[in-house]
């Protein structure tokens, strides 16, 4: 009799995932094994309890977004309002990645817990990267003064919200704007108060 394939925990946590995103919370074991392939009972040996399959589930590791670890090269390359498009673009592929994560851990946070392995905040973190590639623009005179945390929140704010409506309006039958329509409008209403003022203006 042939030994049956042995799961790594990578796989039964991607299968893990793909059921609390279904179900939430309420959903159970079995049907992660039946998911994963595996019986009921080899999960436990991993995993203590439900609470902490869910919470290793949740806690999605990601590398570091390609457009997060472009921002130093981008500054003074090319034009910002180039720039920021493909950054709007690229960020909204990013957060429709993580958004059913995040909105999954927010919504059954007292079963998820802290304790000492907790990561830095990854949110404020890119947040403070991209206020610094603001920032660095504004020194070199190609965006208006402006506080660059500011700045970012409403930028990259907007761009979450957009993904988190239209993660919520999938079950309706009118869809929220394309995002190349929303990224090209952000970015023009955005750059009305980002512009560099002229410097005739300034004499």
């Amino acid at each position: 009799m042939a030994r049956p394939t042995r799961i790594s925990e990578a796989q039964v946590l991607a299968a893990a995932r793909e059921v609390f995103l279904e179900g939430g919370i309420r959903a159970t074991t079995a049907e992660v094994a039946r998911r994963a392939g595996v019986a009921e009972g080899s999960i436990f040996k991993r995993f203590p309890t439900k609470f902490e399959l869910f919470r290793q589930a949740m806690n999605l590791s990601v590398e570091e977004p390609a457009w997060l670890l472009a921002l130093p090269a981008r500054v003074g390359v090319g034009d910002v309002q180039d720039t920021l498009t493909d950054l709007g673009t690229e960020m909204v592929a990013y957060f429709r990645l993580v958004a059913p994560f995040m909105m999954m851990r927010w919504s059954n946070a007292d079963c998820l817990g802290g304790g000492a392995s907790t990561p830095p905040n990854p949110a404020l973190q890119r947040l403070r990267k991209l206020a610094g590639y603001f920032e660095a623009e504004m020194r070199l005179g190609r965006m208006r003064r402006h506080d660059p945390e500011i700045l970012a929140r409403v930028f990259a704010g907007s761009i979450q919200n957009f993904v988190f409506l239209e993660i919520l309006a999938t079950s309706q039958e009118e869809l929220p704007l394309p995002a190349p329509t929303y990224v090209r409008g952000l970015v023009r209403l955005f750059w009305v108060g980002a512009a560099p003022i002229p410097k005739e203006s300034l004499g």
